[in-house]
């Protein structure tokens, strides 16, 4: 075989797909491991792909001159899909009856989480002398919950079926509508390097909910009566047909301007009304093991270090907190109001903390457009990374602390 055969078949993109996805999966496995003794194998994925993604160790390492692990556009929709399947199997654990049951305080809990933690944003971005777009960039950047991140790590815990957890769950679908608002936000500010109207934002708000609702009744009935009448002879239509559903709503979620997340989501709480939700939840289970590397892989693997500015390190350590507080305060404070329970109210508050793919989403509107430059962008993805792995040691944490006070509460009544 010539050299030059060699490294044509080496240079082909799907190959080069291929090669990087195969490094990041045994690496995050491997990795997930170190980290399942503290129940946050979450934090391994994420570690694997900062470690030996395309900015450090897998530029690195290189076969004939070329990277062990280089990201395009095949790796990124394999990530994509992990996400999908992610939030897939949480809305199986999910009802709409329970969603219902919970809304009102899903609602408020977003509602002042997001608010809160965009002003408070906006105040720290202003007095680090950044321009007020700038700021708005950066303010919008951190003020959506990261949903696959949240899923996943109530997942590894065992908790996505709580009551606190649906609360969290849907109050994450709600940040999601925010998320497209904060969106047509920086896109506006990107463009025309002014605020949009508030005519201009409740339109957007009114669509985005519009459409939701009827993403929500099509799910809710038709997608359950489908996977019902799939019991055909061959075999996997079962499964087949749930996770054909499960893309359908998730590509119509992107293509209306919401996350495809939330898409998944909803055709998760569809599927969960069905007779096979067990076969159903089982499948997801099992593929989820392969594709949630990957996604998270990708995610840890964002972070570029080599362009984060030291001088940086203040804006990202008061970011950070800005970030932690906005959620903890705002998310814990109306929980508590309605439900009384300190530890259970903080629970949510901390389920809330994490950030996602629409921070980077943001970040990267602003870094094309020139509003905020790499080093700011770098902070942000930082800030996210370092959420999810502060996320995920509070909330196993906190949720430790709650599970022994119900025991104690159970033996002292008994």
């Amino acid at each position: 075989m010539s050299l030059t055969y060699r490294m044509n078949a080496i240079l082909d993109p799907a190959l080069r797909a291929i090669l990087s996805l195969c490094v990041l999966i045994v690496i995050a496995k491997i990795t997930a491991e170190i980290f399942t003794p503290l129940k946050v194998p979450v934090l391994g994925e994420l570690l694997a792909g900062m470690v030996f993604g395309p900015y450090a160790l897998g530029a690195a390492i290189t076969i004939y001159g070329v990277p062990l692990v280089e990201f395009n556009d095949i790796v990124f929709a394999f990530a994509e899909i992990g996400g999908i399947v992610l939030l897939f199997l949480a809305g199986l654990e999910t009802s709409f009856a329970e969603l219902k049951e919970v809304l009102w305080p899903s609602i408020l809990t977003s509602c002042v989480g997001v608010v809160l933690t965009f002003l408070l944003g906006y105040l720290l971005s202003v007095s680090f002398g950044l321009s007020p777009q700038s700021a708005i960039i950066l303010a919008a950047s951190i003020s959506v919950t990261g949903a696959a991140v949240t899923v996943r790590i109530l997942e590894d815990l065992h908790l996505a079926s709580t009551k606190e957890s649906q609360v969290v769950i849907n109050a994450v679908m709600v940040d999601s509508i925010f998320g497209v608002i904060l969106l047509a936000l920086a896109r506006s500010v990107a463009l025309n390097s002014t605020f949009p109207s508030v005519s201009n934002i409740l339109e957007t708000a009114l669509k985005v909910i519009l459409l939701l609702v009827v993403i929500l009744a099509v799910g809710a009935y038709a997608i359950p009566y489908v996977i019902d009448q799939s019991e055909w002879r061959v075999a996997g239509s079962v499964e087949s047909l749930s996770i054909a559903s499960c893309f359908f709503l998730a590509a119509l979620s992107q293509a209306i301007g919401l996350s495809s997340y939330v898409g998944a989501l909803i055709a998760g709480m569809a599927v969960a009304r069905a007779k096979s939700i067990k076969r159903v939840r089982e499948f997801t289970s099992t593929i989820a093991l392969i594709f949630s590397p990957m996604f998270f892989g990708v995610m840890g693997a964002a972070a570029n270090l080599t362009s984060f500015n030291p001088l940086s390190a203040g804006l990202l350590a008061a970011l950070t907190f800005i970030a932690i507080i906005g959620k903890l305060v705002g998310c814990t404070l109306p929980v508590l109001l309605l439900s009384r329970k300190n530890l259970k109210a903080l629970n949510v508050g901390i389920s809330m903390i994490s950030r996602g793919e629409i921070s980077i989403i943001i970040a990267s509107i602003g870094l094309t457009f020139g509003i905020i430059t790499s080093d700011l962008y770098s902070t942000i993805v930082l800030m996210t990374l370092i959420l999810a792995f502060t996320s995920s040691i509070l909330l196993h944490k906190s949720y430790s602390t709650t599970s022994k006070q119900s025991q104690l509460t159970q033996g002292a009544q008994k």
